[in-house]
C-alpha cells in the first residue's frame, strides 16, 4: 500500500495571505469553492473548484523538489522518464484544471524520423496529441523520446504547492518511511549514477543540488534511513568561475551530494531507491555488478551453512598474500563471524547479514526489473 500525505485545502489556504486580496471559501461535500476578492475592488475576477483534500504521496514529492518549477502563477515538470510524468500527471488530476504539456526534443545529433518517433511514443503513453513541440538545434540528444513538459497555470494552486511541498519537506526529515519514498522521487529528479572508466563499476551516485540548504536537507534523509556521506559535497561553480580555471565548458556545475562506498549502494539496493527510473537502475545495477567485491561476496556462496578456514578460503579462492584480508574484511563488516579454534587458528561461518544481502543480490541478478 502506498503512502500518502495528506492536507486539508482550506488550511493550506489560509496560510496563503495576498497583499491585495482574500481568498473566500464555500464548502460542499468533497469540494471547496475559491473566490478571490480585491481588498481595493480592483482587479481580476477569480474563482475555482478545489478537491477539500489534497494527497501528494513522497514520491510526487520528490520529484517535484528535484525538477519541478514553481512560479508565481505556474507550475511546470519536466522529465524524459515515463514513470516520474505519470506520478506527476496523477497528482495534477487532482486538482480539475487544465494540464498544459509540450515536448523538448534536442535534435543537433539526431534526424527527423526521431522527432516522429519521439512525438508518436509521448502521444501514445499518454493518450493524447501533442500539438506543441520546441526542437532545440543547439544541444545533442541524450534521451530516448525527448523531454514531455507538464504543469499548469493557476496562481492559488501555484501557491498551494509551494506550501505542500514546503511541509511536506519537513515532515519527511523525520520519518523513515517517507524519507524512502521521497529520495525515489529525487533520485529519479537528480540522480547520476557515476562510472569510473579504469574499472567499470560504479563508484559514485550523485544527488545534484546547487544550493547548499538542499543539500543539507538530502543528507538529512538520506542519514535517516541509514545511508552515511563521507564525501565531502561537490560545490556549485558558476559559469565566471569556469573560465577562470580554464575549463572547457562555460557552463559551469552544479553542486552535489555524493553517496559512495558498497554498504551505502547495498542500501540502495534494498530500499529500491531507484525504481522510479528504469534506465538508471539498469545502469547501476549493470555496472554494481561489475565490482570486484561483489563478485567476491557473491562468491562466499560456496561456504553458505558451512563452517570454514583462513585455508580453505585461501584455496577455494586462490587468495595469496593480501587477498586474505578480503575474510577479514567481511568479518569487520559483520557479513562472517568467527570461532576460536586454538591460539592462532580461527573457523568462519556467513552470518545473517551476509545471507539478507546476498538474498538482495540475487533477487536482482534473477529479476533486474525488480
Amino acid at each position: 500500500m502506498r503512502t500518502y500525505l495528506t492536507f486539508e485545502t482550506k488550511e493550506l489556504i489560509k496560510k496563503i495571505k495576498p497583499p491585495r486580496s482574500i481568498y473566500k471559501i464555500k464548502e460542499s461535500k468533497q469540494n471547496i469553492f475559491v473566490i478571490k476578492e480585491y481588498k481595493n475592488k480592483k482587479g481580476r475576477p477569480f474563482s475555482i473548484t478545489l478537491p477539500k483534500t489534497i494527497k501528494a504521496s513522497p514520491e510526487t514529492v520528490g520529484l517535484i523538489v528535484g525538477e519541478g518549477f514553481i512560479g508565481d502563477r505556474n507550475f511546470v515538470f519536466a522529465n524524459s522518464n515515463e514513470k516520474s510524468i505519470d506520478e506527476i500527471w496523477e497528482f495534477l488530476k487532482q486538482f480539475k484544471i487544465p494540464i498544459k504539456y509540450y515536448l523538448e526534443i534536442s535534435i543537433k545529433n539526431k534526424s527527423k524520423k526521431f522527432i516522429n518517433d519521439s512525438k508518436k511514443f509521448w502521444e501514445k503513453h499518454i493518450n493524447l496529441k501533442i500539438d506543441r513541440i520546441r526542437l532545440r538545434k543547439e544541444f545533442h540528444n541524450i534521451t530516448s523520446h525527448g523531454t514531455l513538459h507538464i504543469g499548469l497555470n493557476n496562481k492559488l494552486v501555484a501557491e498551494l504547492l509551494r506550501e505542500i511541498i514546503n511541509i511536506s519537506k519537513k515532515k519527511i526529515e523525520k520519518s523513515k518511511l517517507l524519507s524512502v519514498e521521497y529520495l525515489k522521487g529525487i533520485l529519479a529528479a537528480e540522480g547520476n549514477i557515476n562510472i569510473k572508466k579504469s574499472t567499470n563499476c560504479v563508484y559514485m551516485v550523485r544527488i545534484s543540488a546547487s544550493k547548499q540548504e538542499e543539500r543539507e536537507h538530502y543528507k538529512r534523509c538520506l542519514e535517516k534511513i541509514g545511508i552515511n556521506i563521507s564525501c565531502q559535497d561537490m560545490l556549485t561553480v558558476s559559469k565566471e568561475e569556469a573560465k577562470q580555471k580554464g575549463w572547457k565548458t562555460t557552463k559551469g556545475r552544479a553542486g552535489a551530494v555524493l553517496i559512495s562506498k558498497w554498504d551505502n549502494f547495498i542500501k540502495i539496493l534494498e530500499l529500491d531507491l531507484l525504481s522510479l527510473s528504469d534506465d538508471k537502475k539498469q545502469k547501476f545495477l549493470t555496472y554494481f555488478f561489475n565490482n570486484k567485491f561483489t563478485k567476491q561476496f557473491l562468491e562466499f556462496k560456496h561456504f553458505l551453512n558451512k563452517e570454514f578456514t583462513m585455508k580453505e578460503a585461501q584455496l577455494y579462492f586462490g587468495f595469496c598474500g593480501r587477498d586474505l584480508n578480503r575474510v577479514l574484511t567481511f568479518y569487520k563488516k559483520g557479513y562472517i563471524s568467527r570461532r576460536r579454534l586454538n591460539k592462532i587458528k580461527f573457523s568462519y561461518k556467513l552470518t545473517k547479514k551476509y545471507f539478507k544481502v546476498y538474498d538482495i543480490l540475487t533477487s536482482y541478478q534473477n529479476n533486474p526489473t525488480g
